[in-house]
């Protein structure tokens, strides 16, 4: 096979010519594409979790750029006007509160950021940044709120002199269930 025979990938066509022929030198070698593509522009591999994946076509606010033009003008001047420098953030919606673009927090540079956001508000993110931070502790309440005006209407018929604060308290201890702690 003629090294002049191989197709070249987009990312090696548009190399230079030494990267060229180095790449056709690799796989003339048995090497796969992939890694001659990587050694053919010195360049390492993307990984998952790293700031370089995560930051890939998102630099220079070109997020902005896929939007309608004044979309984006209203977007980065109400993000200014919090307060927030967007330059070199990325802005990713699943982490905002209810202040959305507004919100500081929810413009990230990195991977580490999205990771101690996702933590401090207990969101769970999947992508190049995963955490699942599990379900959350159920709200125990002693007794159903329903439960305890029947009950103390029902008291109240037999004990008409008794403060309502005091017949609530009275049969929360009588009916409520015991648990550890309580």
């Amino acid at each position: 096979m003629r090294t002049e025979d191989i197709d070249l990938p987009y990312e090696i066509a548009c190399a230079n010519s030494s990267a060229q022929v180095h790449y056709r030198q690799m796989i003339r070698n048995g090497q796969s594409e992939r890694f001659a593509i990587m050694c053919s522009l010195q360049v390492a591999p993307g990984t998952k979790g790293s700031d370089r994946a995560f930051m890939e076509g998102r630099l220079n606010n070109q997020q902005l750029d896929d939007m309608p033009v004044n979309q984006a003008r209203y977007i980065s001047r109400e993000a200014r006007g919090a307060g927030i420098s967007i330059e070199g953030k990325y802005y990713v919606g699943g982490l905002a509160d209810g202040r959305g673009w507004k919100d500081p927090e929810a413009w990230v540079s990195s991977s580490d950021e999205i990771l101690k956001v996702a933590k401090k508000r207990h969101r769970m993110v999947q992508g190049n940044v995963s955490y699942d931070p599990g379900p959350e502790a159920p709200q125990r309440k002693v007794m159903s709120e329903r439960l305890i005006k029947e009950y103390v209407a029902k008291e109240r018929k037999t004990d008409k002199k008794t403060p309502l604060a005091d017949l609530r308290a009275k049969v929360v201890e009588k009916h409520a269930y015991k648990a550890k702690g309580r």
